[in-house]
């Protein structure tokens, strides 16, 4: 008898020691860093900008366990003096320019790599667009109760953001080309402004 009562008291704490042990063990695998760095550019977005002669781009990369390398088309910014003491860190803003840009489609290929080796691969995709958009105004009419109806077409060569017809701004879906007809309140210096998605702007004083 009294040799059986260690035995069975022994038994309980040998499992609760497994026990304790795989839970241990689990608690550490999820500790464990299984996701790729985040990669996220601030400015400008993805999308359509004017064209600059040094378009610099900003952005961040963020990681549980640390960043280690940011490439740029294969150029490693953490490499360079400016980003030395940015290793290791949870998050890292970086910058970059793409110098003597013109019109047209630009991708750079962003990765962040994690100090446990994963790696993320970002395509950051830019259309460079200078043009501004095309105004044609058509009718100006006079109407009663100091309105003022005007006709128009706008044009762009990528897409219209935004039309605005003596400071009324008019409701359309963005395309590449939008006729409008509208009456608004006549104003001194009267005018229409026509936008592109990249900035651009047109604007034409009303006769």
């Amino acid at each position: 008898m009294n040799r059986l009562g260690p035995r069975s008291s022994a038994r309980p704490r040998a499992a609760l020691a497994i026990v304790l042990a795989a839970l241990l063990s689990t608690a550490c695998l999820q500790r464990g860093d299984a996701m790729p760095p985040t990669v996220s550019i601030r400015e400008p977005r993805s999308g359509t900008t004017r064209t600059t002669a040094d378009l610099r781009i900003v952005g961040y990369a963020f990681d549980d366990e640390g960043i280690e390398a940011i490439r740029i088309d294969g150029l490693d910014l953490m490499g360079t003096p400016t980003y030395a003491g940015e290793r290791g860190k949870g998050l890292v803003e970086f910058s970059f320019t793409i110098r003597d840009l013109t019109d047209g489609d630009v991708t750079v290929l962003i990765e962040a790599q994690d100090l446990g080796g994963r790696v993320t691969t970002y395509p950051y995709r830019l259309r460079l667009d200078s043009t501004p958009p095309v105004l044609e105004l058509g009718a100006v009419t006079a109407l009663a109760g100091d309105r003022v109806r005007v006709e128009g077409v706008a044009r762009d060569n990528t897409a219209l953001a935004a039309i605005q017809v003596n400071g009324v701004p008019l409701t359309f879906t963005p395309g590449p080309e939008h006729a409008f007809r509208v009456d608004v309140a006549a104003v001194a210096g009267g005018e229409v402004v026509v936008e592109d998605t990249a900035g651009n702007v047109t604007r034409r004083p009303l006769p």
